[in-house]
This record gives structure tokens, sequence and C-alpha cells, in this order.
């Protein structure tokens, strides 16, 4: 049965292997059997990885990212959590959209599953 699945990275993304396993995660439940909704929301500290300027490739996270969007996941990253961190919404990568604490909470609140990075 399909699902809502929004999967939370939180933390920075170097030094540690969160970003990278959580966006591999988000890729095997949306390509999996029964092809999940996935939305990947980077907040906290993980709004870094968000950003443009980032060395994906270092990070291990073109693969899948491209499986993720190629099965219609969808990244977001949490305006506030940019603010704080002083981080340009101008600085996010093409295919990371902003959007509001708000609309966050929409998307965990609406998420039959979540998952924590």
């Amino acid at each position: 049965m399909k699902r809502d699945v929004a999967v939370l990275l939180t933390r920075a993304p170097y030094g540690r292997v969160h970003v990278p396993e959580g966006l591999r995660a988000a890729r095997g439940v949306a390509a999996g059997f029964d092809r999940h909704d996935v939305t990947v929301v980077f907040t906290e500290d993980a709004v870094y990885a968000a950003r443009e300027a980032v060395d994906r490739a270092a990070l291990n996270m073109p693969g899948h990212i491209e499986d993720l969007l190629a099965e219609n996941g969808r990244m977001v990253a949490d305006r506030e959590a940019l603010a704080v961190r002083e981080v340009d919404e101008r600085e996010l990568a093409d295919d990371v959209e902003a959007v509001s604490g708000d609309a966050v909470a929409q998307i965990i609140q609406d998420a039959d599953h979540t998952m924590d990075f």
C-alpha cells in the first residue's frame, strides 16, 4: 500500500554519514515495491547540504538524488532553519524548494511514516 513518507535530514553534511544515508533511504523507499511518495526535508544543520555550493559528489549524494527525483520524490529546505544559519534561499540547489516551518510541520503531520537522520 502506497504511503506518504517524510525523511528528515537534521545533521550537518560533512564528517557524518547522516545526509547521504538519509537520501539513500529516501531513494529506496521511493523506488521500492509500493513506490511511496517521499519528501526529504533539510532542516536544522542539514540545510547546509541543500546549498548549490555543496560538493554533492564528495557526500555521495548525486545517485541518491537522481533516483529520488526519478521516482517523483521532493526535496525541501526549512526556511526558518535557513534563516537561523544565515543561508540565503538563493543559495539552494535548483532541486530544493524553500518552505515555511508551517509547511514542514504539515509535511510531517500528513506523513504516514517519518524517518529521521
